[in-house]
């Protein structure tokens, strides 16, 4: 498709969103919202941007799988920049009518709710646990059915999401519409979870106009064991999801259907409970290992600092402190200069002699160390230095 030359805005006056991945060569842009296949998206972003996914697995953030350290920081993409990353003149060459493939993924705010709560709450997720572990709204581990039920009602019934500090602002938990921005972003098109084969054949399709078709990487990520229930969204729960997502469902709600949700037919059998309480102690586990790591990196970091702070020699003599050069050594003292090499060789020599003798160790071990301080300070430390040291110790200092 040729250029325009006045193509519609990327942007409607809003900011250049944060939570997006440009591809430039690709002409494709993914604005990213949690609990909407993100992590299957941004996998099969971060293969085709040609990223290296070795950094994604080191990650030490408390994620329970290698797949979910795709979340783990953006400063591991190095070839994916974010739309506030780009010029305005970058900016403005982004549109649909550019032959740009912008595209979003939402979800039932039912579904999404119940994946956020008990991926990131019930399954006990290592960073949640640092921030929320007090709260009277934290489920206890699953011990049945009914219990995560009573859990998971009393956690919808307190809507934590609304005003406690953090949780508030947490992606998993706010409504669609603040990632999406719907309002302020000229789409191609926004898809539904639902639609995640149409969105791949949309994206094929797109990648052949340019002559860049593949296979796309996609992987199934599921962190969420026990499916949602026809019961998940009684006793008032469906009504209080409906107004505190109030946003969403006026933006989309014509997608989604309480009859078109994928429940478990026959509740939970006891093996999945069984493999939901599992979850918590791997994921307990996670957050020691990951305490521990994150207490050897401090420690690494500190000594690299010390020892950048050592005094390096180079291979011609030259020597270097926290990367300024020292100054040259001072010049050996009067009547030394001659032969100072032979004066430190007998020195050793008499030592040697000293050890030999029974009870002299001790004696021969102290004058190696007195001589080695003395000669390192004549190399070292200017003589004006030497002279207030020598005045001081004869001052008794």
């Amino acid at each position: 498709m040729s250029v325009t030359s006045t193509p519609t805005p990327l942007l409607n006056g809003i900011s250049a969103p944060a939570n997006s991945f440009v591809l430039p060569g690709h002409k494709m842009v993914y604005i990213d919202t949690t609990k909407a296949a993100s992590t299957t998206l941004r996998w099969m972003v971060a293969d085709l941007a040609g990223e290296d996914f070795e950094p994604f697995y080191a990650g030490i953030g408390g994620e329970q799988t290698r797949l979910m350290g795709i979340h783990d920081g953006r400063q591991r993409w190095k070839k994916t920049p974010r739309l506030n990353d780009l010029s305005p003149e970058e900016l403005a060459q982004i549109s649909p009518d550019n032959g740009w493939f912008i595209f979003a993924v939402v979800r039932d705010p039912y579904s999404r709710l119940w994946s956020a709560w008990e991926s990131k709450l019930l399954l006990r997720n290592v960073k949640f646990m640092d921030r929320y572990s007090d709260q009277p709204w934290l489920p206890r581990v699953p011990q049945s059915g009914e219990q995560v039920i009573e859990d998971w009602r009393a956690f919808v019934r307190a809507r934590p999401w609304d005003d406690v500090p953090g949780l508030d602002k947490d992606a998993h938990f706010r409504p669609q519409v603040h990632p999406i921005k719907p309002d302020g972003i000229n789409y191609t098109k926004i898809y539904n979870l639902s639609e995640l084969s149409t969105l791949f054949n949309d994206i094929h399709t797109h990648l052949g106009k340019l002559g860049l078709d593949q296979e796309l990487y996609i992987l199934k990520a599921n962190d969420t064991p026990l499916r949602m229930t026809a019961e998940v969204l009684d006793s008032g729960v469906r009504e209080i999801i409906e107004d505190a997502y109030a946003d969403d469902f006026a933006a989309f709600g014509d997608r989604w259907s309480i009859d078109k949700l994928k429940l478990a037919p026959n509740g939970w059998s006891s093996d999945a409970i069984d493999h939901a309480a599992f979850h918590t102690v791997a994921n307990e586990r996670i957050g020691d290992l990951r305490t521990e790591a994150q207490r050897l990196r401090r420690e690494l970091r500190a000594a690299r600092r010390k020892l950048n702070q050592r005094t390096i020699t180079a291979a011609d003599g030259s020597q270097t402190a926290n990367g300024a050069p020292l100054a040259p050594p001072a010049p050996l003292p009067s009547g030394m200069r001659d032969r100072p090499r032979s004066l430190v060789t007998e020195s050793l020599a008499r030592c040697v002699a000293i050890a030999r003798r029974p009870g002299d160790r001790a004696l021969a071990r102290k004058f190696v160390r007195g001589l080695t301080r003395w000669t390192l300070l004549r190399r070292v430390v200017p003589d004006s230095v030497q002279q207030r040291m020598r005045a001081a110790s004869r001052r008794g200092h």
